[in-house]
């Protein structure tokens, strides 16, 4: 969201710095990301009149100008033809910088002279257009500065604004939350009007067949329509908003969008049939083609707008080329209307369409606002297209509701907030937010919604919205009680991180999920586990409407973004928490891990985006879960009463699902996933995914060593040979040498086996390292001789070994 500070400034009064505003906006909820100042260094650029344009003889796209810059006349090269004779352009000279630092001179292009040139928006830093060249109004004087011509600098502050304030997606929004902050006024324009032209009613007809989907339908009609170019300071402050200046019919009903928050659409009213508008659901099968020149079809999920004829837009996301504002138009239909968050989410994923209107109506609108948004509009076109209004409104309305009423404690905000706040202090706070107190006594006080605010449900918002404003920077900080921190004591935690270094050791990724995510993805995988999944009453978005009950979808999910980017092999982990819904309703929590493979890895040596068979992915992705196992001392398959199993699950192909057992309880599940799930992003080769239980694998903590110093002693190594029966295994050796205990022997590696020329039939050689090292003190020659003497006694009585010294 761009926030122009000199529009801002027509509907609130403040005398803060950029910075000061953005601070104060920060801390009251609203980031500021960026401040820009916009239209700066430009004082170089002048403002030219074309005079002559004719082809470029040697380039079929290239343009020769004559140009007066008023101190005379140059030659210009160029490849725009947006242009005419007569229009004022920019024009930067020879020496002048550009803001991106490129430096104009003399040049021939194609054989032609170029003495300067003529400038688009983007290149001079006043907007991402560049479609053309820059048309500056028909009074700009040439010769005069482009700040002279197009006004001076104008800082722009970009925001994000969160999904649940909608009402700060516009530009009177944020003007309320500056009036607030600073107790001022909201400014806002008059909207009362008169219609002149016929009666609404005899020029369209509006029926709403969807009122949950559209709770609420304005239109007015406009006449006598003259279509131009907007004015100018329209069109800048579009431009420095982010959005391409078109008409002013077009131009107006965005402006009052960023201006107001609320969406609105002109209809070219003679290409509406039989002059009816109906909202409805779309037919399944049914075509539309839209602004941006695709052919679309549609099914019933999504609303449109319609005539007798059929749809004439996407309601919420964009209009069709079929109704649309052209220079011909003379008489229109003002569409200012609310529609539903969810369907119209749902359009904008079925169609990939996203749009201005569409990030609002996801968010939700202002529903009480919807007429004067439309007012305010028809006046514009009223002042700047010549237009006439009919005489009233069609306004259809069937369910208006009250607004919603929340009481808030006075010693429950000071509670929660820690600091005592008075109660009248609280009381002020609420109005200065537009949010009036319609009852109030010793003990609470109950504020009336208004609909603008649709993130105000329970006392906890309220309280947040008096910390909001109160200051967080006002809130004094305590010192701690104990200086202790939670949890650095805590085995589990570092449990948690073996198995992470696990993962990352064995070439694993780690990804991080929102806890959140969208019942169509769940339903993707199985509709099976509807009943346990935990499902919230008030989600941001569809996207993020359910507490997740399973890591999979979400892994899978990323592997297929993955794959759609040409990132052919993947190895990832993630260890978080899923959330599960019992039969009686009782929510519980657990943590989980989960692996995710795709493609090879490097090391197998055949390149990248060559698949993997099914039975080798599978055969990796469980040898990666043996030796997470192995090295959290579990033992599939030991008899301990841990086993795999074969199993089937809606998640994977036949044959390929394991499920792991502890006696009868399970504690994870792997296996390849089913075609039609990995066909969602188009992923042809196998995916392996596995999700196991931290609790089991965090079972052995006490297995987890603390850290040891790093030695300040040297070490003394004694390398060893056994021969043994071929029967005698490395893990046997190990249990004998352990079990001496000897604290000075720190480490003993095998480094060789060998059979064969010298060493009797049925007999094997097996070479050890071994070192021993004391932490306190520099051992002696006699101190490790008794050391080793004891290992070798310990082998020969154990496994009657012969010993060979090296």
């Amino acid at each position: 969201m761009k926030v122009p500070i000199g529009w801002l400034k027509e509907y609130v009064d403040f005398d803060l710095s950029p910075e000061e505003l953005a601070d104060k906006l920060t801390f009251s909820g609203t980031e500021v990301e960026s401040i820009d100042e916009i239209g700066a260094g430009l004082d170089a650029i002048v403002v030219a009149e074309v005079l002559a344009i004719e082809p470029h003889p040697g380039a079929d796209r290239l343009l020769l100008c004559k140009v007066n810059t008023g101190s005379g006349e140059c030659a210009v090269v160029c490849g725009a033809s947006n242009f005419k004779v007569g229009d004022k352009v920019p024009f930067a000279g020879i020496g002048v910088r550009l803001p991106s630092g490129m430096k104009i001179k003399k040049a021939k292009i194609r054989g032609e002279l170029s003495e300067g040139m003529l400038c688009a928006e983007d290149e001079l830093g006043l907007s991402d257009d560049h479609v053309g060249i820059m048309i500056l109004s028909s009074d700009a004087e040439p010769g005069a500065s482009l700040p002279d011509a197009i006004g001076p600098p104008e800082t722009v502050l970009t925001l994000e604004v969160t999904w649940n304030r909608s009402d700060c997606l516009s530009i009177m929004g944020i003007a309320r939350e500056v009036a607030a902050m600073l107790g001022t006024t909201l400014k806002l324009p008059d909207v009362e009007f008169e219609g002149k032209g016929g009666a609404v009613d005899t020029d369209i007809k509006v029926a709403v067949e969807d009122a949950v989907a559209c709770p609420r339908y304005t239109a007015l009609v406009l006449s006598k329509l003259k279509m131009g170019p907007s004015p100018d300071w329209m069109r800048r402050r579009l431009s420095l908003c982010g959005v391409r200046p078109i008409s002013n019919v077009v131009d107006i009903t965005n402006y009052v969008m960023l201006e107001t928050g609320q969406p609105l659409h002109a209809f070219d009213h003679s290409l509406l049939t039989d002059g009816q508008i109906i909202v409805r659901r779309a037919k399944a099968g049914e075509r539309i083609a839209t602004l941006d020149d695709e052919e679309r079809e549609l099914d019933s999920d999504m609303l449109v707008i319609a005539d007798t004829k059929g749809a004439v837009a996407l309601a919420g996301v964009m209009g069709g080329a079929g109704s649309e504002i052209t220079d011909k138009t003379e008489k229109v239909l003002l569409e200012s209307a609310c529609f539903d968050p969810a369907v119209t989410h749902r359009t904008v994923l079925a169609t990939g369409l996203t749009t201005e209107s569409s990030h609002r109506f996801e968010r939700g609108v202002d529903v009480s606002g919807v007429d004067w948004a439309g007012r305010r509009a028809a006046l514009l076109m009223v002042e700047h297209a010549g237009a006439t209004i009919s005489k009233g409104m069609v306004d259809v309305y069937p369910g208006k509701c009250e607004n919603r009423v929340v009481r808030c404690r006075y010693e429950r905000a000071r509670d929660l907030l820690g600091v005592a706040i008075s109660d009248d202090r609280m009381v002020v706070i609420m109005e200065a937010l537009e949010l009036p107190v319609i009852d109030s006594d010793a003990e609470s006080f109950t504020v009336e919604v208004p609909s603008f605010r649709r993130d105000l449900v329970i006392e906890a918002d309220l309280i947040e919205e008096i910390v909001r404003l109160y200051g967080l920077s006002n809130i004094p900080a305590k010192e701690l009680l104990a200086k202790v921190v939670a949890g650095a004591d805590d085995i589990r935690p570092r449990a948690v991180d073996s198995c992470r270094d696990v993962m990352i050791g064995l070439g694993l990724n780690e990804v991080l999920h929102y806890s959140f995510l969208s019942a169509e993805l769940l339903d993707l995988f199985s509709r099976s586990d509807r009943g346990e999944r935990v499902v919230l009453p008030n989600p941001v978005s569809a996207d993020y409407a359910v507490m997740r009950n399973s890591l999979i979808p979400q892994m899978v999910e990323t592997l297929g973004r993955n794959a759609s980017r040409q990132v052919a092999d993947a190895a990832f982990f993630e260890i978080g928490q899923v959330f599960l819904r019992s039969e009686e309703g009782v929510i519980r929590e657990e943590q989980r891990l989960c692996i995710g493979l795709m493609g090879r890895p490097w090391h197998v040596g055949l390149g990248r985006g060559v698949s993997a068979e099914p039975d080798e992915m599978f055969l990796r992705l469980k040898g990666i879960a043996e030796e997470l196992f192995r090295v959290r001392c579990l033992h599939p398959d030991d008899g301990s009463g841990q086993a795999m199993k074969e199993m089937e699950h809606p998640y994977f192909t036949d044959s390929t699902g394991l499920s792991m057992l502890d006696g009868d309880s399970l504690f994870g599940i792997m296996g390849l996933v089913r075609e039609l799930i990995r066909a969602r992003w188009r992923i042809t080769g196998p995916v392996g995914v596995a999700e196991i239980s931290m609790n089991q694998l965090v079972e052995h903590v006490s297995d987890i060593p603390s850290p040891s110093p790093i030695p300040a002693f040297p070490g003394v190594v004694r390398d060893m040979a056994l021969i043994v029966d071929e029967a005698v295994t490395h893990d046997s050796i190990l249990e004998i040498v352990k079990k001496i205990g000897q604290k000075e022997l720190t480490s003993i590696a095998l480094f060789d086996i060998f059979c064969g020329g010298g060493i009797e039939r049925g007999k094997k050689s097996l070479a050890y390292s071994i070192i021993y090292r004391s932490l306190e003190r520099t051992l002696t020659d006699d101190e490790v001789n008794g050391y080793h003497l004891k290992v070798k006694e310990a082998l020969k009585s154990g496994l009657k070994v012969e010993i060979r010294e090296g």
